[in-house]
């Protein structure tokens, strides 16, 4: 493996890596089976929706379905990595799918019959909200043992690129299902959860956590603090939670605020759609080629270039006049974002010792999506009091905000370090 503070990195590097990923047997079954599981859920994506409108005509309850998810996400997070440090991960891993596909079950027997309620269908998305939750940090600490140290941007890298593909192939397969019979989704949806559950199962490597038998388990609320501490006490932590919380509120918001440009615009939803398609693409490229920029150049110097980046490339967005030129500045942004998802995730990874992974991985995790609903709040008001690109100026100024504390933050002083030179605090 090259080393990380070489500038120029071999071409066939990440191929190499790539491919000794695909030859531990771990993973790639594990890997295997949780793309099919998230593409699945993406197909669910949008037949929840269609199913709720069919049914009552009304946007309301498609929403209330999403929030149901969110909801149950977030009260089981904490709760979830704690458990991760404390109980069998291999366990959590295969409960959480075993509930999603129980759950999904229902609601395909539900449309297959002709039954279909509102409650019935909010309730199987909080139950599958909260074994998502009960299950991510377990995942992430189980993702360090699998793949070896030096390999983990690649895996972050793949993980990236696969969520990218799977965006934009996913709600169209999805509606494409969904139009041929409208169980087909949600059957695919819970036979994809039985895949993953067969992935975990082949993963062969111990998963911990690795506790002393004699040592009595700390209650819940009192593991969950320990993780809270730790994070508290590291600067990069720190650092990587209040950037990832504000970075996810400013993409709720711009997300709103792409849409509402092109719609007032005069732009179809047809265009809205190829403009979001645009930049997933450019999420896709950034992702397959995230891991090799993270090895060729130094991690502090990668965060400030791209957060400057991200914020010229909003403020583009705000003054262009094109949904052309909206869509190929959304792709940059997407292109940038990808590498830094890779080398924050890597360092972390790094950074937090296996007795306290799941715990304050979930903690960081809970921390990003806190605030998500303030940005698309924010975007929906700013842009009705004043106009939607004026609205989009404020979020590129603060995310310049964001790029000049970059400049300061003693937090990212550990990005000096190369990656394979780390260890856990």
């Amino acid at each position: 493996m090259d080393d990380p503070t070489t500038p120029a990195v071999d071409q066939d590097t990440e191929q190499r890596a790539r491919g000794l990923l695909f030859r531990n047997r771990d993973y790639t079954g594990w890997w295997i089976g949780a793309t099919l599981s998230e593409f699945g859920t993406a197909l669910a994506v949008v037949a929840y929706p269609l199913l709720v409108l069919a049914v009552t005509g009304s946007a309301t309850g498609a929403g209330a379905v999403e929030a149901a998810v969110s909801i149950g996400y977030v009260v089981t997070l904490l709760v979830g990595g704690a458990l991760a440090d404390q109980f069998s991960r291999r366990t959590l891993m295969l409960l959480s799918p075993s509930i999603q596909a129980v759950a999904v079950i229902t609601v395909t027997i539900a449309v297959f019959t002709d039954h279909v309620t509102i409650p019935h269908i909010v309730l199987v998305g909080f139950l599958q909200g909260l074994a998502g939750g009960l299950s991510g940090g377990a995942e992430y600490a189980a993702l360090r043992r699998v793949v070896d140290q030096d390999q983990l941007p690649t895996a972050f890298s793949l993980m990236q690129a696969r969520g990218m593909v799977i965006r934009l192939a996913g709600p169209a397969i999805g509606g494409v299902l969904y139009g041929l019979a409208r169980f087909l989704p949600f059957l695919v949806d819970a036979i994809s959860f039985v895949v993953n559950i067969v992935g975990v199962l082949m993963i062969r490597r111990p998963l911990g956590p690795d506790l002393d038998e004699n040592e009595a388990r700390e209650p819940v609320l009192k593991s969950i603090g320990g993780g809270i501490r730790f994070i508290m006490a590291n600067a990069y932590l720190r650092f990587v939670l209040v950037w990832a919380a504000l970075i996810n509120a400013c993409a709720a918001g711009l997300l709103i605020l792409v849409i509402v440009l092109v719609h007032t615009r005069g732009g179809s939803p047809a265009l809205v759609g190829a403009v979001n398609a645009i930049g997933a693409v450019g999420g896709l490229v950034g992702a397959l080629v995230a891991a090799r920029i993270v090895r060729a150049l130094p991690g502090r110097l990668l965060v400030i270039v791209a957060s400057w980046l991200m914020a010229l490339a909003v403020a583009g967005i705000a003054v262009v006049t094109t949904a052309w030129a909206v869509g190929v500045l959304m792709a940059v942004l997407m292109f940038v974002v990808s590498p830094l998802n890779v080398l924050f995730s890597s360092y972390q990874a790094r950074i937090i010792p296996d007795r306290l992974i799941g715990r304050a991985s979930s903690a960081i995790e809970f921390g990003a999506s806190s605030i998500r609903w303030v940005g698309a709040l924010a975007a929906g008001l700013l842009a009705s009091a004043i106009s939607p690109a004026a609205a989009t100026g404020i979020f590129a100024g603060l995310l310049a905000l964001i790029a000049i504390s970059t400049l300061v933050a003693r937090g990212l002083r550990v990005l000096d370090t190369p990656l394979d030179q780390v260890v856990a605090d």
